[in-house]
């Protein structure tokens, strides 16, 4: 079932090729043709039983989400129906996905691949599916970009010139780290927070933490901000120069934390009374 369930996938991404939403819908909404061919799909599917009244119920809120919505709810309707998820929570699913964009689309298709297939990460379907609903629809930053860091984390914490970490620990580090886009636009959390890990664990000129150390203030800096290596290396560097702060390894990393926490940058400007 898995194999088959990697083709369905497959197909899914043929979405990515298409206009999203966004783009199509400020030119036209055919609405009527969203209804109608999802509409049709459902009366034809011969294993699954729709009666005409539920068919067109759920064309009708297939159709609120305009142009390509009706092929974004048959591919994850098809797909989810093939990993043998219910009827009800399919449908449920599928008109989630048909209201959000062909880019949500795609990654829900990547994440659900990576969380559920064995090779991968190797997680319930239930678990699975959260997951991949949770990081292609409600990660502000961009459900693209939040499939790309979770593809990234995965693929580290998962080999074993990474973090080596078992699968269940994988999926909680990558979805932890993903997650912390959804205040950051266009930003990778996952490029940043490898970078600082490598630093704090592997640098010559680093402070050489322990892995668990590492990871622990690797997510505290990326908490405060996506590119907070590009204050922390170099402060904790300055920090630790006998020529300069001199300061132990311990000082050095407190200090470091200090002047990043300065990298986050305030929802509202200061008022230039206060500014001075």
């Amino acid at each position: 079932m898995r194999r088959f369930l990697g083709y369905a996938l497959s197909s899914l991404l043929l979405i990515a090729g298409t206009p999203s939403r966004a783009a199509e819908s400020a030119v036209t909404c055919d609405s009527w043709r969203e209804y109608i061919t999802s509409y049709r799909y459902l009366l034809d599917k011969k294993a699954i039983v729709f009666t005409k009244d539920q068919a067109s119920q759920t064309a009708f809120q297939v159709a609120r989400g305009c142009n390509g919505a009706a092929g974004r709810f048959i591919r994850v309707f098809d797909l989810l129906i093939n990993a043998k998820i219910s009827i009800q929570q399919s449908s449920e699913i599928a008109q989630e996905i048909a209201l959000a964009d062909n880019d949500s689309a795609e990654s829900f298709a990547e994440i659900f691949k990576t969380a559920y297939l064995e090779k991968y990460l190797d997680l319930s379907l239930y678990n699975a599916i959260n997951l991949a609903r949770s990081l292609s629809t409600k990660v502000a930053s961009g459900s693209r970009q939040a499939q790309n860091d979770f593809s990234k984390m995965v693929e580290f914490c998962l080999s074993a010139k990474g973090l080596a970490l078992p699968k269940a620990d994988c999926a909680q580090l990558a979805l932890e780290i993903s997650s912390m886009g959804q205040d950051v636009q266009g930003k990778s959390v996952a490029d940043g927070y490898l970078e600082v890990l490598a630093f704090l664990r592997d640098s010559s000129d680093g402070p050489r933490l322990a892995t668990f150390e590492a990871m622990e203030v690797s997510k505290e800096l990326i908490a405060i901000s996506a590119e907070a290596g590009r204050n922390f290396i170099p402060s904790y560097k300055f920090a630790r120069d006998k020529d300069q702060l001199g300061l132990d390894r311990a000082s050095a990393i407190r200090f470091a934390k200090n002047l990043s926490l300065l990298s986050r940058v305030p929802t509202d400007p200061v008022p230039v009374s206060e500014a001075k």
